[in-house]
């Protein structure tokens, strides 16, 4: 009786008081490999660097998604868009980071899309993300662009899915992140740690 009353005791002690750890990981049901839609696993793993394993030489085709370069690229903010005057595409990404240091935190996402819908997405998926790199700039005789591995955006070829790609950094250490948006509506996203 008295091994009964000490286990309760334990048990409850355990649930009730107990301490929890964070893991010293990212969760792995937000990963690229956790995944289970094959349509954006392949599209993913044309972009993404978790994904680098996974991909054929052959397969890697600038056909297969529609990018959305980056045209604004400051300290606090990202600005990607595409816009074509007579086109069905007209899709504009912005970033915005705070914080004095030079590792500022993802403050917010701010994308209006081609069927003119802002879409929301929740705080959850973008707080505690840390900007670590900054853009490159291109100068190309009279046009200039920018151009940044770490901040990309693609749409897929029918134009029902969209990726917003950033490489940056969680309290666990460097990681990317994709937000998946499909028919104008945030649908998940993909954040794996990197090396």
């Amino acid at each position: 009786m008295r091994r009964l009353i000490i286990g309760l005791f334990l048990f409850f002690v355990q649930f009730s008081f107990g301490q929890t750890f964070e893991s010293d990981t990212i969760s792995y049901k937000e990963s690229f490999l956790n995944l289970n839609d094959k349509v954006l696993k392949k599209e993913i793993a044309l972009f993404s660097v978790k994904a680098a394993a996974l991909k054929k030489t052959d397969s890697l085709s600038v056909n297969e998604l529609i990018p959305i370069p980056v045209h604004n690229c400051t300290e606090k903010e990202v600005h990607l868009y595409i816009s074509q005057f007579f086109g069905p595409l007209g899709t504009y990404i912005h970033l915005y980071f705070k914080g004095q240091t030079s590792v500022k935190e993802l403050d917010s996402i701010f994308l209006v899309t081609h069927s003119h819908f802002q879409v929301k997405f929740p705080k959850s998926t973008y707080q505690g993300l840390y900007r670590t790199y900054d853009c490159d700039f291109k100068n190309n005789g009279k046009k200039s662009a920018f151009f940044s591995p770490y901040y990309k955006a693609f749409y897929s070829k029918d134009k029902r899915r969209l990726y917003i790609y950033m490489q940056g950094e969680t309290k666990y250490g460097k990681c990317e992140v994709t937000w998946v948006i499909v028919d104008d509506k945030y649908y998940t996203r993909i954040l794996d740690n990197i090396p």
